[in-house]
């Protein structure tokens, strides 16, 4: 069967934001439209991707639809995207009314009840959608009749092809747009697994109800084999390891780095790691850091325990402390996650942040203003503390500029806060609003050469 897979993420970056260097929103491959494309390619369909961010605007999505020999198209969304993705629902049934639309992802997961309203989606799949897409097209070539709502089917990762990058002309995009400014492009990125085991609040249960509550691991072999065949195909120099956690079973990061060694790999690389892995697995850290990681992204989230423990973190100050502290013992460059603007924060606790940030001096620092995302346990709390205001999709933008998302946070205040301890990262955020990218990119460059090393922005 003929499928388009239309990837919708033009709610912050726009249309035309494909091929923007140093862009990674306009850039970055969705790794699970990937994945599908690829299981669904090895099935036998016919598959072709719509990414919005490479067209002009809606008339030119027209075209595209009346172009196209497909009559099924799938459409996977955040719910930053919904909005979008239902636009772009109602433009396909009006240029094409007799083809079948299924929508997947993240929010039709976490919000199935309000996906469900909208009929403009024929079938809607929840969770993983390798299989269940899948099964859903051999059932429709057979002129069967499934049912609208569809579970997602548990998918293997050992089984799975590699993601399809072709399919989202990734020599134009990704590879030639590093994550951070330090990464030599090529550049590509991976992913070795699906899941958390932990509990913060700002994102579970949601990822369970996606992934299920099982962390699962590809095995090493077939990383290295997928890493062997990307050095072959496109001569990276850098990569990203994208789970949410990579460093999280002690065996598996010696297997890898053994590995990994052995195939004569030398790139540099980055993953992502709690600051309480990172004090009880220093070992392992230290492993890494010879094998070629250069850089962890931390959940530092606050400088206040009160806080973190209102988000349910698991973490502590000193372990944060402690994790920086032992990157810089290993040369690993730190890019530190915090968030101010949660319910119960006060200005107290905004300022332990920054002391935080101002005393470890992490190579970037990435501040985010809290956002109810739907599906998690914060948003559930807000919502029945009645705090939710109403908010549009690019107010789940988690910038300074995304608007305010909570009834009695005082966002001149919180955006105060960022500036203070990013004031880069702020700068940088408000002249891309004001005067564009380009100039963006250039006013905060000249002020990153005035600036210590920890006042790198991380867009």
């Amino acid at each position: 069967m003929i499928i388009d897979l239309i990837f919708p993420g033009i709610t912050f970056c726009g249309f035309n934001a494909f091929g923007m260097r140093r862009d990674n929103e306009g850039n970055f491959m969705p790794h699970g439209l990937a994945s599908i494309a690829a299981y669904l390619k090895s099935k036998g369909h016919s598959v072709n991707v719509i990414d919005m961010r490479k067209l002009a605007g809606w008339e030119h999505f027209e075209h595209v639809i009346m172009q196209s020999p497909a009559n099924v198209f799938g459409i996977s969304t955040m719910s930053c995207d919904y909005g979008v993705s239902e636009k772009a629902a109602v433009e396909i049934k009006k240029y094409k009314p007799s083809s079948v639309i299924v929508i997947g992802g993240v929010h039709p997961t976490v919000a199935a009840e309000e996906v469900l309203k909208n009929k403009v989606f024929d079938f809607i799949i929840t969770g993983e959608g390798e299989y269940s897409l899948c099964d859903l097209l051999e059932r429709l070539g057979q002129n069967g009749s499934p049912e609208r709502m569809l579970t997602g089917m548990p998918v293997d990762l050992a089984t799975l092809p590699w993601a399809d990058r072709d399919m989202f002309d990734y020599d134009n995009g990704e590879k030639t747009s590093p994550l951070l400014p330090h990464m030599k492009p090529p550049f590509v990125s991976v992913m070795t697994s699906r899941g958390c085991p932990y509990r913060c609040r700002f994102c579970q249960p949601s990822e369970r109800m996606v992934f299920g509550n099982k962390v699962k691991i590809r095995p090493v072999v077939d990383v290295i084999n997928e890493l062997v065949h990307l050095r072959e195909k496109y001569r990276f120099n850098s990569f990203l390891i994208h789970d949410d956690l990579f460093i999280l079973k002690p065996a598996y990061v010696e297997e890898f780095v053994t590995k990994y060694r052995k195939n004569g790999f030398t790139q540099k690389f980055t993953c992502q790691a709690r600051a309480d892995i990172i004090v009880n697995l220093e070992d392992n850290i230290r492993m890494l850091a010879d094998a070629g990681l250069d850089c962890l992204m931390i959940g530092i989230e606050s400088g206040s325990q009160k806080m973190l423990d209102f988000m349910d973190k698991g973490t502590t100050v000193a372990q944060n402390r402690k994790a920086v502290e032992i990157c810089r013992k290993y040369n690993i460059k730190v890019y530190a996650n915090i968030m101010f603007g949660l319910p119960t924060e006060t200005k107290e606790d905004m300022d332990a942040t920054v002391s935080f940030v101002r005393q470890m001096k992490p190579d970037y620092v990435s501040p985010s203003v809290f956002t109810p995302y739907p599906g998690s346990y914060l948003y559930d709390y807000c919502k029945e503390k009645d705090l939710l205001l109403p908010v549009s999709e690019k107010s789940y933008r988690r910038n300074p500029l995304g608007g305010a998302k909570l009834k009695g946070v005082k966002y001149w205040l919180v955006n105060f806060e960022i500036f203070k301890a990013a004031p880069v990262i702020f700068i940088f955020i408000v002249a891309r609003k004001i005067i564009g990218s380009p100039a963006a990119n250039f006013i905060s460059a000249i002020i990153k050469r005035l600036s210590k090393p920890s006042a790198n922005y991380a867009n």
